[in-house]
């Protein structure tokens, strides 16, 4: 077995996510970087609960193999780093990972679970030297999948049969509504018909709930959307998702998050993006927002 990630940061939702590796055994070798000798406490007991699981492996480590791992899963940088580099330390913090991972032969991909990744995707891959296909954040992944939640619920259908979208960044995004689907069948069309029980007041109140809901769940969505990130680079199973990844605007290259299909390969880009006329404009707003941030970052 290979399947080797590595996890850098001490974000609450990373330590659920191994907690539930473990529970469920999940076939992975994973390490945890460790930049000191000082030890998180609850890493050292998911360490050692580890133990009992017959296919996860779990080890703290200051010195990762770098050349093999697969996947690093970058989050929030540990409270001694922030505590010492304050107000730069998420900056620092990615550009430490990065580059020793570079400087030791890594060559797999990077997912940033962290506020603001859009920047953390487009720094990463100005410095890495790594494909643009090998770089995403977990973006609007999970606030797109409680909205599928929200549909669920509402139509007394579960979220399964549900493709809906929210798109930008995870502080700037919106619900495309044009590319909602219900088992296959555009969910406007579905809203409109004289017999509905999902009217577009329904639809109005999720727009208008959707971002509380997600933060009242965000570990747990966070943790869902990791193991389906995970069976696709591991397991052979794509998947198409909003992840923020590179793309070009205004003749420029930003990072935003959009529908992508991830799988083995890594993030692949589909073609254009159908969104109805005021959402395109929505997008071009988020967009241009974007760039002003990625222009001030690289002003620093």
């Amino acid at each position: 077995m290979e399947n080797n990630i590595m996890i850098c940061g001490e974000s609450s939702e990373l330590k659920l996510f191994l907690q539930t590796c473990i529970i469920q055994d999940r076939p992975l070798n994973c390490d945890w970087f460790q930049i000191s000798e000082e030890t998180d406490p609850m890493v050292a007991s998911l360490v050692n609960s580890a133990n009992f699981a017959d296919n996860f492996n779990l080890e703290m480590t200051l010195h990762p193999r770098w050349e093999q791992l697969e996947l690093l899963v970058v989050g929030t940088p540990p409270r001694s780093f922030i505590e010492t580099e304050g107000k730069e330390a998420k900056r620092k913090w990615v550009q430490l990972v990065i580059n020793q991972a570079m400087a030791n032969g890594f060559k797999g991909k990077v997912c940033f679970v962290a506020d603001n990744d859009h920047l953390w995707v487009y720094s990463a891959l100005r410095f890495s030297g790594l494909p643009a296909s090998n770089i995403f954040g977990l973006g609007t992944m999970p606030l797109s999948e409680t909205v599928a939640r929200l549909l669920g619920t509402g139509l007394a259908i579960g979220s399964d049969p549900i493709y809906a979208n929210v798109i930008g960044t995870r502080d700037d995004s919106f619900i495309a509504w044009s590319r909602a689907q219900i088992a296959g069948n555009s969910l406007l069309s579905v809203v409109t018909q004289d017999n509905s029980l999902f009217d577009q007041s329904k639809l109005d109140q999720i727009t208008a709930t959707y971002l509380d809901e997600a933060k009242l769940s965000h570990d747990i969505v966070t943790v869902l959307c990791l193991q389906r990130i995970c069976r696709a680079i591991f397991f052979n199973h794509p998947i198409l998702v909003p992840l923020t990844h590179e793309i070009e605007f205004a003749k420029q290259k930003i990072a935003i998050s959009e529908p992508v299909v991830l799988s083995k390969q890594g993030v692949a880009v589909m073609t254009k993006l159908n969104l109805s006329e005021e959402e395109t404009e929505q997008f071009v707003a988020v967009k241009q927002r974007v760039l002003a941030q990625i222009d001030e970052l690289r002003n620093k």
